[in-house]
């Protein structure tokens, strides 16, 4: 009489466990990187404004006054040549002026991001190589200019000085946009210290 044998058990039936984890670890492990991939971005998105009324708003250790913007700005320089321009765009220059009233607060204002965003939404950021065009010092920390006086033009050299404490002082940004919404662009400044929040300039 031949002894029975017992049958291995099938690959499956071996790792049941397992599988039945994967089941549950995969996706939950799916959810959980889509959830922070969109929690980054959700928070780094500029969605609260911080509006900057006519008078002075205050800010991150500063006081912000209302901003101006002009449509296809002339050059610094009238002998300048622009570079052209891709077909439907057209240069926005936008001028906006704050004060400190402690000049050491100035470094909490550096990285600075200064933008123009569009009613729908979209935003554009400044052109930093449109140097012809820029007649004030850019970001938010004020000017100085080690250069000679008579490196400047005299009608802007004043603005090229190291800020002083108390009294407002103005700077610059120069955007390409579609000439669409050149009229609807308001300016907006944004830390990426404060996101969500951000400064909102109507116009």
């Amino acid at each position: 009489m031949s002894s029975a044998r017992r049958a291995r058990p099938g690959w499956l039936r071996k790792n049941t466990a397992a599988l039945l984890s994967l089941v549950i670890t995969v996706p939950l492990a799916g959810w959980w990187t889509t959830r922070s991939d969109y929690k980054s971005w959700y928070d780094a998105e500029p969605r609260d404004a911080v509006t900057v009324a006519a008078g002075g708003t205050s800010y991150k250790d500063a006081t912000w006054f209302a901003a101006s913007v002009e449509t296809d700005p002339t050059p610094v320089r009238a002998s300048a040549v622009p570079s052209p321009l891709p077909d439907g765009t057209t240069r926005v220059r936008a001028y906006f002026r704050l004060q400190v009233d402690d000049l050491k607060k100035l470094e909490s204002l550096s990285g600075c991001q200064v933008h123009l965003r569009a009613p729908d939404g979209r935003i554009w950021d400044d052109s930093i190589l449109e140097d012809e065009f820029q007649d004030r010092p850019t970001g938010c920390t004020g000017g100085y200019d080690e250069k000679p006086a008579s490196y400047r033009d005299p009608r802007i050299a004043p603005y090229f000085l190291k800020p002083s404490a108390g009294k407002p002082f103005e700077a610059v940004a120069v955007f390409i946009v579609p000439a669409s919404v050149a009229s609807s662009v308001e300016l907006t400044i944004t830390w990426a210290t404060t996101l969500p929040e951000f400064l909102a300039f109507p116009r």
